[in-house]
């Protein structure tokens, strides 16, 4: 699986997830990262709301593009088991980095559309 931001940074999740999280008020869309070997200070300087405007995730020939993921709902390192302890073994812990990223809602695109188009007039430039 590959991942790629809006800034052109490209990364591989062990997995990504998504479902629908109450966050900042409103029910999201939120998608969930999941990385191994990564620090939160790395992946809190990768996931900001300007990284994440557009992300593409390509899994098995196949893209998918998710537009506007830009509130950071949750950065967290965890022990998760991934194997189970048996009669002759131990169970196996590693550490992972969470990174889930809610969307925008219909409001708040429509606030950033027209912040830009203030700016755009504020500075001269085209939107």
């Amino acid at each position: 699986m590959k991942v790629t931001l809006t800034n052109g940074t490209e990364l591989n999740p062990i997995m990504v997830t998504g479902e629908s999280r109450y966050i900042q008020g409103a029910s999201r869309d939120t998608l969930t990262f999941v990385f191994a070997g990564v620090s939160l200070d790395e992946m809190d300087s990768i996931f900001t709301a300007e990284n994440c405007e557009t992300i593409s995730i390509i899994n098995d020939e196949e893209e998918a593009i998710y537009n506007g993921y830009t509130l950071r709902a949750e950065l967290v390192k965890k022990q998760v088991e991934v194997q189970k302890a048996t009669t002759e073994t131990d169970a196996v812990t590693e550490e992972r980095v969470f990174v889930s990223m809610a969307q925008r809602t219909y409001a708040e695109n429509q606030m950033a559309i027209m912040q830009a188009a203030m700016n755009a007039l504020l500075t001269g430039k085209e939107v």
